[in-house]
């Protein structure tokens, strides 16, 4: 097997995913308050010096993590597909609601995470600016997936693609609050997803 040439641009990927992937681990323990640059920077191998040369602060550094995440949602939220094709699944309302589910609920850590970021960016309105237009690109995502979603499986979405993504997205949010809270309330994203989708969608 041919063994992989590391130029400088490779370098710099790599060191990148380590150092997002360690302040996954981090931010995730100890939430964005609680993390320090300096064991980001351990747990990834690397010193502080390297997270400046790929990110401009903390606040960047977290937003990388959070497209980490969720590329890593919607990768395996598409995965899901590739293995229960839209066409052979008849619209199955359970069958989508828990693919829906899986992308935009997230355990309980990376919940708490995302909540303080939010609180984090209501106080300080230079960040909201970053945040807002981070969780934008997110929801530009969501949508395409939903535009693809549509056309493989001959159906037409009621309501435009970008305000179905953000809707479910918004929605979820307060259904994950709530499940985590309180355990028995955990069926209500399911139960609303499938009311949802009775009235957004019609054969194409």
């Amino acid at each position: 097997m041919p063994v992989e040439r590391w130029t400088p641009d490779r370098r710099r990927e790599l060191t990148r995913t380590a150092l997002i992937e360690a302040a996954a681990q981090v931010f995730a323990r100890r939430g964005f308050y609680g993390s320090s640059l300096d064991e980001i920077a351990e747990t990834a191998g690397f010193t502080r010096g390297a997270i400046y040369k790929n990110f401009e602060d903390k606040e960047g550094l977290f937003l990388a993590t959070l497209d980490h995440h969720n590329q890593r949602a919607l990768a395996a939220f598409g995965e899901w597909f590739d293995e229960h094709p839209p066409d052979t699944m008849d619209l199955d309302q359970t069958a989508l609601a828990a693919a829906f589910r899986q992308i935009l609920v997230r355990d309980p850590d990376w919940f708490a995470l995302e909540l303080e970021g939010r609180l984090y960016a209501l106080r300080n309105p230079e960040f909201r600016q970053r945040y807002v237009a981070n969780a934008r690109q997110m929801t530009k995502a969501v949508a395409r997936f939903l535009q693809d979603l549509a056309r493989s499986a001959s159906l037409k979405w009621k309501v435009a693609p970008p305000q179905l993504a953000h809707l479910l997205e918004v929605s979820a949010e307060g259904f994950q609050a709530w499940a985590f809270l309180d355990p028995d309330e955990g069926a209500l994203f399911r139960s609303f997803f499938e009311l949802l989708l009775g009235s957004i969608v019609e054969e194409a």
